[in-house]
């Protein structure tokens, strides 16, 4: 016997956890099972009559489907209805969706079926074959091989007819969605649990960290594909100028700052394209949308820094406005403008000894709901 695919949820070790996209996993058997499937975890031995978290109703589903699938789907009102979760709804509407061609084609498709008489025809005509699942997942954004998606198939056909039913598919997808919702709880809480940090440990960060930070930035919002951003990582003797430049121009060095920086690991220059002179509004327009992409691009490299334990500090001053420092990194004014610097590096005393800032504002003060 094999146990039933589910949704592969892993979590991170780290201080933050990290998001992970859903996804199917389940180990092929060599033969088809033999002895009846088991149930899904944490449910009786034969699986029960399905009822939504969402509901308080647990009456009988109406065995007559005489009248059609879109009768015998009505009859999930009954269980649920307008009270099953909005992710279960949608899911009940994609699966009529993919058993109405069924239904439509059935005469044609006939050969496709298994040959029973009565009430299985039935059943098995208000169903999904085992092709239609693969698509009725990826409709459903949930990640699964075209393998795994099969042996999934063969899970839920408890009747062995060659077609499931929803009856038969919305259980698991219940569980599907909880283990997707408890991802989804990690991520938010990931966003929310991010701090500034400003004091860091000597440590210097993998190389491999940043190259996993910058592949999320890059992944930001783009509208018009421009990807403008640029990020120039300092090394010793570079930061070294800088600090000399902050002395020569403040008379004083990194020492005496909120950040030392001259203790600071790992330095991130960031920039982004500015306007031709000549572009007129519509370059001005574009020179906009690009900093705000960057301005994303940013945010996402903090978020997985701080997925993997690290701290960051995202800064901007005078300084980093002035040429000599543009011109300490490598910087064309003409052709880049400054959309900051990023301090990275572990946290000193750990990433759960950073304040959290305090905000003034909740959802109800910033949210406005227009009619």
């Amino acid at each position: 016997m094999h146990s039933p695919p589910l949704l592969d949820t892993p979590q991170s070790n780290n201080a933050a956890s990290n998001y992970f996209n859903p996804k199917i996993t389940s180990k092929i058997p060599s033969q088809p099972p033999q002895k009846k499937k088991p149930p899904l975890p944490n449910m009786n031995t034969t699986k029960p009559e399905y009822t939504s978290d969402y509901s308080d109703v647990d009456d009988d589903i109406d065995d007559d489907i005489t009248d059609g699938l879109l009768d015998l789907y009505q009859d999930y009102d009954d269980i649920g209805g307008f009270d099953l979760s909005p992710f279960e709804q949608h899911a009940r509407e994609v699966f009529m969706t993919y058993a109405q061609q069924v239904q439509s084609n059935v005469d044609l498709e006939s050969d496709n079926l298994t040959a029973v008489e009565g009430e299985d025809t039935k059943i098995a005509n208000s169903g999904i074959l085992q092709q239609q699942l693969f698509s009725m997942l990826q409709t459903l954004d949930i990640d699964a091989t075209k393998d795994e998606s099969d042996t999934l198939f063969k899970y839920l056909d408890e009747d062995g007819s060659g077609l499931v039913t929803l009856d038969e598919f919305l259980p698991w997808y219940a569980e599907a969605v909880d283990a997707a919702q408890q991802t989804a709880v990690g991520f938010q809480n990931l966003v929310k649990s991010r701090r500034t940090v400003n004091k860091f440990d000597a440590t210097e960060v993998d190389d491999g960290v940043l190259r996993r930070a910058l592949e999320c930035a890059i992944a930001a919002p783009n509208r018009r594909g421009t990807e403008p951003w640029r990020f120039i990582k300092l090394g010793k003797k570079t930061v070294g100028k800088i600090v000399k430049l902050r002395e020569k121009i403040s008379g004083s060095g990194g020492e005496g700052s909120f950040v030392s920086w001259t203790k600071v690991p790992h330095w991130i220059v960031v920039t982004y394209k500015r306007a031709k002179p000549d572009s007129g509004p519509d370059g001005k327009m574009q020179q906009r949308e690009d900093f705000k992409s960057t301005c994303c691009a940013i945010q996402n490299f903090l978020l997985s820094m701080w997925s993997e334990g690290i701290g960051t500090k995202w800064t901007d001053g005078p300084l980093q406005r002035t040429e000599e420092f543009a011109e300490i990194c490598g910087i064309d004014l003409k052709e880049e403008k400054l959309a900051g610097v990023i301090w990275y590096g572990f946290a000193k005393g750990g990433l759960n000894r950073v304040d959290a800032k305090w905000r003034r504002k909740g959802v109800d003060e910033v949210l406005d709901i227009l009619p």
